[in-house]
């Protein structure tokens, strides 16, 4: 005879199947999961920082060397606003922005982390008077025209520039000469003379052959350089006669140094 309180077997599965079931329903959520909405909440809280920008906003800017414009000419120039954040600089507008003022030229940028911006600019000065086709042009050491001007002599402290091959010259652009190397030797003499003070001492440079470069002082000494090959000991040279010449009160003559470390003077004949 069959006991009434025995169940049948597939009863008590379906039983322990139930009671499996509500013991993992009442485990509360893991660590994991937990982990992964903080996470999420944070993802969030960062990406809508960088909407916003706040943080990033350029707070600083800086612009080293300069002797004419003030930093904040440079920014307004440059285009960077209150608005300007660490990621929308735009390195190529600011340039063109920089380059629409001749005097200025932009020579590149360093973004640091998080609000800052250092920009490398070069001030261009008027250095070189460009007599061409009855019209004087003042230009700047790399080339560019900076004005022009009427008066067939100027007195303006810079240096005259004779000699050259221009095929187009313009206020605003780049003079651009048949031979490319002769801006190039122009802008080595530049470096060379400033470099050793001799600058300010000179009348003119006379470019007509580029293995003939004539130096001519303000109180009338010529002198033959040759080429720009080893500009510095050819320089130095120049500047050690002109200053044993001054001193013996020899003035005016040619002295011919297109050797590094040799001279010969020829005085002026009387």
């Amino acid at each position: 005879m069959e006991n009434p309180n025995v169940q049948p077997p597939q009863e008590e599965k379906k039983q322990e199947k139930k009671a499996t079931e509500s013991y993992y329903a009442a485990q509360p959520p893991s660590r994991r999961g937990y982990y992964t909405v903080v996470a999420v909440i944070l993802m969030l809280t960062v990406a809508a920082l960088f909407a916003r920008g706040h943080w990033l906003r350029i707070r600083e800017v800086e612009v080293p060397g300069l002797t004419h414009y003030t930093v904040e000419q440079v920014a307004a120039q440059a285009g960077i606003t209150a608005r300007s954040t660490y990621f929308n600089l735009n390195e190529g507008k600011i340039a063109r922005n920089i380059e629409r003022d001749r005097y200025l030229r932009f020579d590149g940028m360093e973004k640091h982390w998080p609000n800052k911006v250092t920009l490398y600019i070069y001030e261009r000065q008027e250095t070189f008077n460009l007599l061409n086709m009855g019209v004087q042009y003042i230009l700047s050491a790399d080339g560019m025209v900076l004005s022009n001007s009427n008066k067939m002599q100027l007195d303006n402290g810079c240096v005259n520039v004779t000699g050259m091959s221009v095929r187009d010259i313009r206020v605003g652009a780049q003079v651009i000469c048949n031979n490319d190397s002769q801006l190039e030797a122009l802008e080595a003499l530049y470096d060379e003379l400033s470099i050793q003070g001799f600058l300010e001492e000179i009348s003119e440079l006379n470019m007509t052959s580029l293995d003939s470069i004539y130096l001519v002082t303000l109180d009338g000494y010529t002198a033959n350089i040759g080429s720009t090959e080893e500009l510095r000991a050819k320089i130095g040279t120049v500047r050690a006669v002109v200053q044993e010449l001054r001193r013996e009160e020899e003035y005016g003559g040619m002295i011919e140094a297109t050797v590094p470390g040799q001279a010969t003077y020829r005085p002026v004949q009387k």
